[in-house]
């Protein structure tokens, strides 16, 4: 990914709805993060071989 993009806002001025995190910053170290949504929880980690995966 591009590290000059900023990680509040997307390169692409087209799209006002894209919010650009990059995974460094939001998993702080950790292997794991929770996401609410909509009062429900969500896990995002991150694997061995360093893909993402969201469960439910």
């Amino acid at each position: 990914m591009d590290k000059s993009v900023a990680s509040t806002e997307s390169a692409d001025p087209k799209s006002n709805n894209r919010k650009i995190i990059l995974s460094e910053e939001l998993f702080a170290g950790a292997k794991q993060v929770i996401i609410e949504h909509c009062g429900r929880h969500y896990r995002l980690l991150i694997t061995k071989t360093g893909k993402l995966v969201l469960n439910k």
